[in-house]
């Protein structure tokens, strides 16, 4: 006896792909069969929104991608300023300035000189991620030079990230700054807040790694509220030559 199979349930969905090609032809066919009007309006409800969509992000990306090519530039000095704030436009001509003085172009490169690190006087997860971003960027070799207050800068000495001024300055540039050198006052070397991840050897003596800029005009003219900032040049700097040279900027008359 035969089966009867006209009304046995099938298990396949009606998306199988034994129908999928009969969907095609009926589409095709269904396109064929319209007139201009319909067609049009078929366009304008199936398949005009996602091409312009897709036109849109392919424009945003392309404008972005633009964007971040043009504006690019080199850092040519970075330069981290600790527990000090400045007037955002007298940081931006500040920054204008070095990078004139260093002979660079401010279509091609960019000083940064950033006063976003604070230490002290603001909460923990703020210093936190300052001291971070500082160990990040000397270990990355980004950073040049440190402008900070002297127990900052007392704590990033004793770790051993600021050079020597011996080993950098000649015996005439020493002797032009010999009146504003710095020795800091170590730390035990025992200090359980050192950051991890710095190729620094902590010094066992006090060396002169600072230059206090308390008397340099061009740095009294950001109205910083330090009153004995001292610079270091971190030994990690990749950019020796610029960064003496901003010390340079900074001392016009010494």
């Amino acid at each position: 006896m035969a089966i009867d199979t006209k009304y046995k349930k099938t298990t396949l969905d009606d998306d199988a792909s034994i129908y999928s090609e009969h969907k095609d032809i009926s589409e095709r066919l269904k396109w064929k069969n319209m007139n201009k009007k319909e067609r049009r309006i078929h366009f304008m409800e199936y398949y005009l929104a996602p091409i312009l969509v897709a036109i849109a992000v392919v424009f945003i990306v392309g404008y972005l991608v633009y964007d971040a090519i043009k504006n690019y530039r080199d850092v040519v000095l970075m330069v981290a300023v600790v527990n000090d704030r400045f007037e955002d436009d007298t940081l931006e001509a500040f920054n204008s300035d070095v990078l004139n003085y260093l002979g660079y172009r401010e279509s091609r490169q960019k000083t940064d000189i950033d006063d976003k690190y604070m230490l002290s006087g603001s909460n923990s997860s703020e210093a936190l991620s300052a001291a971070e971003q500082i160990t990040s960027c000397i270990y990355a070799k980004q950073l040049d030079a440190m402008i900070a207050d002297t127990d900052a800068f007392n704590h990033y000495a004793s770790l051993g990230c600021f050079y020597d001024l011996r080993e950098i300055l000649n015996d005439e540039q020493l002797n032009k700054y010999s009146k504003y050198i710095y020795y800091p006052e170590l730390e035990e070397n025992t200090d359980p807040n050192a950051p991890k991840g710095l190729n620094t050897v902590r010094p066992d003596e006090t060396y002169p790694c600072g230059i206090i800029l308390s008397e340099s005009p061009v740095y009294n003219s950001l109205n910083g509220a330090q009153n004995t900032p001292v610079l270091g040049i971190i030994i990690s700097t990749e950019r020796l030559d610029d960064t003496i040279k901003f010390l340079e900027y900074l001392f016009p008359d010494a």
